[in-house]
């Protein structure tokens, strides 16, 4: 061998090693996936399949990113009534998760220079109101972002109930906001409440001069080429909408006629297919980056997912539009979304460098969170952990045993009445005393004052909503409490004057027999 062939298979060879390091350095580099090969995943499919026929899930979608690539992604079960199937590109409503998109719309505002997190919401709405005058001062951006400025959370479910559809139903939502009573000092302390964001999204368009859908659109879903992700559930309709199922006492039914909640439209009433969303979740994966567009600054990003406020569970904690928690020792950076039909949830484990998001066509308060914790059992597969069951609520039962019960006792209480009516009529009928009447007529009275009470009033305050939510998330208990609560309420003066009519002329008839 001569010394030029030698000196290039030197050559060779140097670079050969070279390259062989390069590549090792890039493979230690890389985050590793709990469970990346195709077994594993056909091994969550099996599981999410599983599930789906236990808890009659008619349809659902689902996103694995590991680094910067999607790595799964698929679509299980129905779309609709008509057997349609779902597909990774058919968009969802996607709920609350829609918080973390109008945090982030607040974070580009805020690098544009155009907001401050701490100033007062009067600095850029001075209108902005609540019951106390001297509340509404202090109240700031970054405290509605951080779920702690006071802003109780039933008025933000009242809201979704609110179907106001023109162009200024956000606007109309947030001046509502002047007869609320906070719940707390701003700053004091962590309260959920859809408000907050809808004052955002308020904020968003009046400082951007856009509208909040225009401005999504614009500075979010298209950098993130997300071409199946929608602003109003007409557009996401003509593109495939999967359509919400409401549970009747445990049967999926297909409603494809859920209403739209444009005033909450920044607190979750967003569409996006689960592929989009897994571009979405690249880009908080990768300090705001996806594909080479920047959407914010790793900064930006840091800021959001940072745990600002403790919630309820100690170990739990809010940032803006997401919540931190750990899955035994790893950091979960997630939010859930829950709507009438729809069930969403999102999860960033930065750490492993990995992210998932599921989303269903169904929302059952009736199953508890055995629904909602199938997307969080699939990430625990991923990091190897043991899945944690869902469970169902004892009280959801009792309340739905209980509820159901109440038109039986109606029938009963009716066909009481009606014979002792009967029974007066006779000439065997024995004259009451004056005590007897008036406990005939006045405790039935109360009593059904106090059905229609617990049913149309206390009941709506126990679930922190009103009765016009209730019946749109909970349509079974909803419906049988206002029919139950209206019923009792006709039926007791009915009643009433059916026996004060009822009684003495009887009584006549008995003297002249």
């Amino acid at each position: 061998m001569n010394q030029h062939a030698t000196s290039k298979l030197r050559r060779i060879h140097f670079l050969t090693v070279a390259i062989l390091i390069v590549l090792s350095s890039v493979t230690r580099a890389r985050p590793a996936l709990a469970q990346s090969t195709p077994a594993d995943f056909d091994a969550v499919d099996h599981y999410i399949s599983t599930t789906m026929k236990e808890l009659g899930i008619p349809g659902a979608a689902l996103v694995i990113v590991e680094g910067d690539q999607i790595v799964h992604l698929k679509a299980f079960g129905v779309a609709d009534a008509n057997g349609r199937p779902v597909t990774p590109q058919s968009p969802f409503f996607t709920g609350s998760t829609g918080k973390s998109y109008t945090a982030l719309a607040i974070m580009q505002l805020v690098e544009a220079g155009q907001i401050k997190l701490d100033e007062p919401v009067q600095t850029y709405l001075p209108w902005f109101r609540v019951a106390d005058a001297h509340a509404s001062k202090r109240i700031t951006v970054r405290q509605l972002l951080n779920m702690n400025s006071g802003i109780p959370q039933s008025i933000g479910q009242e809201q979704i109930a609110n179907f106001d559809l023109t162009d200024s139903a956000i606007e109309n939502n947030v001046r509502a906001l002047a007869n609320v009573n906070l719940s707390a000092s701003p700053g004091e302390r962590y309260e959920y409440s859809n408000a907050n964001y809808v004052t955002l999204g308020m904020i968003i368009q009046a400082v951007s001069g856009q509208s909040y859908e225009d401005y999504i659109a614009k500075h979010i879903f298209k950098p993130l080429d997300m071409q199946n992700s929608f602003t109003s559930k007409s557009e996401a309709q003509k593109n495939g909408l999967v359509v919400g199922y409401q549970n009747w006492f445990g049967i999926p039914i297909a409603s494809p006629n859920l209403p739209f909640s444009r005033g909450s439209l920044p607190a979750g009433q967003l569409n996006m297919s689960i592929e989009d969303f897994g571009h979405y979740l690249l880009a908080q994966l990768n300090d705001g980056s996806y594909q080479g567009v920047s959407v914010l600054s790793p900064t930006g990003i840091a800021t959001l997912h940072h745990p600002d406020v403790p919630m309820s569970d100690s170990t739990h904690f809010y940032g803006m539009g997401w919540e931190v928690q750990h899955f035994q020792n790893v950091e979960v950076i997630r939010h859930n979304g829950q709507v009438p039909g729809y069930t969403t949830d999102m999860f960033l484990v930065p750490q492993k460098h990995i992210a998932i998001a599921m989303s269903m066509n169904t929302y059952s308060p009736m199953l508890g969170v055995r629904v909602s914790r199938l997307p969080s059992s699939v990430l625990r597969m991923l990091l190897d952990q043991e899945v944690i069951p869902g469970y169902e609520f004892p009280h959801m039962r009792i309340i739905y045993a209980l509820v159901i019960l109440i038109p039986l006792l109606h029938i009963i209480a009716v066909a009481a009445t009606l014979r002792r009516v009967r029974y007066w009529r006779t000439a065997n009928a024995s004259h009451p005393t004056r005590a007897q009447r008036v406990r005939f007529i006045a405790l039935p009275l109360v009593w059904n004052a106090v059905i229609a009470y617990v049913l149309l009033i206390l009941l709506p305050n126990a679930f922190g909503a009103n009765l016009q939510a209730m019946i749109l998330f909970q349509p079974d208990v909803g419906w049988i409490a206002v029919i139950g609560g209206v019923f009792a309420l006709v039926w007791s003066f009915l009643r009433t004057g059916i026996v004060i009519y009822t009684m003495p002329q009887a009584f006549e008839q008995q003297k002249h027999l």
